[in-house]
């Protein structure tokens, strides 16, 4: 615990109302006046220290807060004039008033992270310990008149988290603060950086709006403490220098334990337009912290330009501008364009990877039904981000279907219907190839060959396979309103590849 909550002093704070303006003609009744609070030090009082103790002025106060004639709690800013620091005005009529509330805080030297903020004084409460050391303890009533000085005497206590009861209020409890940080640095692969031109990318130092690059991310992390939002800190603005780490600062409550989830969240384009979008949840207690960034920084890459020697604490797949659905519409089975099926997508918004029309597809799964004709409404996912499919979807089958579509030639001559059997064989049951079935034609000794080969390297390659620029990966298709736990497909899983 800091030595500033070890000690105690007395401090006074003196209410000076002066230019009262009233309508004409003159009347107390009714009459304004601008109040300030004059914050003293005074000698010691019932054996207290007084805030002229090093000790107990570490850190000048920069604002109050205060309760008074039954309302809300008010802050106000603190200003100093040498040493002494007062209030901004605020406003009181004439008459009596009563404050319940005074706090006195320091912002800690963060002024825009109120979070670490320290209490350094209060007003204890008459009846506690402490109220009965001091003259006017609260709840305090005094007489705000508009013919002369009102000079009311408050006297105001150096605080302390483990006697927080000695002034009389069990509402409010601060446990010592410890403030953590934590620095964040990114990469961004983008396919095509013409996309970018108009995005704050743009306005990174150097940047050349053609062909394949690799960035600096720009990001935003959002920190929750207990599942409610803290602070969000991001690097988009000309004073982080565009495109820059991004450095955290979280407060940590000692003598408790805290949950912290940290959302790491990109700049990319989504359609036409450019977004934030999830890309990593952190979930921590203040004993754990994140795992990685041994070296003081977490650093990541977003897509596939990574130096293999010098591996960041995070890979994340390349992104895809990807619409959240489509209409998705089987138009003949066997397809006539190379694919088990062709299907009619569309619902699709202009700028994004994938446009309305018609595309040879595949499906996961031989054992569920799709209705040829009809249209579905369908949430579209990145076989790059398999984590994020419902349950029944998920796997590592996705890194084995990438791994063959980006070497079919290691299999000259291959059919369609020698890919779809050979991801078939990743169903619960396997298929078996022993008949024909649902457009699948019947299988010679060498077509059946043919799959055991892909289906057999797959396996032995495709695990954690990572799709290079350039390379081919699947989107999958999936029913709107699927839950998330799903264990059973309500119809079957299709996907088309593109290039990513």
């Amino acid at each position: 615990m800091r030595k500033i909550f070890l000690l105690f002093a007395v401090i006074t704070a003196a209410l000076l109302a002066t230019n009262c303006k009233k309508d004409q003609p003159v009347t107390t009744s009714g009459a304004t006046c601008d109040v300030s609070f004059n914050i003293n030090s005074v000698t010691q009082t019932g054996g207290l220290k007084s805030a002229l103790d090093i000790n107990c002025s570490t850190f000048k106060a920069n604002y109050v807060m205060y309760k008074i004639d039954g309302g809300n709690f008010v802050t106000i800013p603190v200003f100093y004039v040498g040493n002494i620091p007062y209030t901004n005005s605020i406003k009181l009529s004439a008459g009596q008033h009563t404050i319940s509330e005074f706090i006195v805080y320091s912002d800690n030297n963060t002024p825009a992270y109120p979070n670490d903020d320290i209490v350094l004084s209060c007003a204890p409460h008459v009846g506690s310990i402490y109220g009965q050391m001091i003259a006017n303890p609260l709840n305090f009533t005094f007489t705000v008149s508009t013919d002369k000085k009102n000079e009311i005497k408050l006297d105001v206590v150096c605080y302390e988290t483990s006697t927080y009861d000695n002034f009389g209020f069990v509402y409010f409890k601060l446990n010592e603060l410890i403030v953590k940080r934590q620095v964040f640095f990114g990469d961004f692969c983008i396919k095509n950086k013409a996309d970018y031109v108009g995005s704050s990318y743009a306005n990174q130092p150097g940047w050349v709006g053609t062909g394949y690059g690799d960035v600096p991310a720009i990001m935003k992390i959002d920190v929750l403490r207990g599942g409610v939002f803290q602070a969000s800190f991001t690097n988009e603005d000309a004073a982080h220098e565009w495109g820059n780490k991004v450095e955290v600062s979280y407060v940590d409550y000692k003598n408790q334990t805290d949950i912290f989830t940290f959302n790491l969240y990109i700049l990319v384009k989504v359609g036409n337009s450019f977004s934030y979008v999830l890309f990593k949840t952190w979930t921590f207690n203040d004993t754990s912290n994140i795992t990685e960034g041994t070296d003081g920084v977490v650093d990541f890459v977003l897509g596939n330009c990574y130096d293999p020697n010098n591996m960041p604490d995070y890979l994340f797949a390349p992104y895809m501008n990807l619409p959240t659905t489509v209409t998705y519409n089987i138009t003949a089975c066997p397809g006539a364009n190379g694919g088990y099926v062709d299907a009619l997508i569309g619902g699709i918004g202009s700028g994004f990877d994938i446009s309305n029309g018609t595309y040879s597809s595949n499906c996961a799964d031989h054992s569920t039904t799709i209705n040829i004709g009809q249209t579905y409404n369908m949430t579209v996912y990145s076989s790059l981000y398999p984590d994020l499919l419902p349950t029944f979807a998920q796997g590592p089958k996705w890194e084995k279907i990438n791994w063959l579509y980006n070497h079919l030639d290691y299999f000259p001559g291959y059919k369609w219907y020698q890919i779809q059997g050979a991801i078939w064989m990743f169903d619960v049951p396997a298929w078996t190839f022993s008949t024909p079935e649902n457009g699948m034609p019947a299988l010679t000794a060498a077509d059946q060959a043919m799959i055991t080969s892909m289906y057999t390297q797959m396996n032995s390659f495709g695990l954690g396979y990572k799709v290079p620029p350039g390379g081919w990966a699947a989107i999958i298709f999936i029913p709107v309103n699927t839950p998330g736990n799903a264990t059973t497909a309500l119809v079957q899983t299709m996907f088309i590849k593109i290039d990513p």
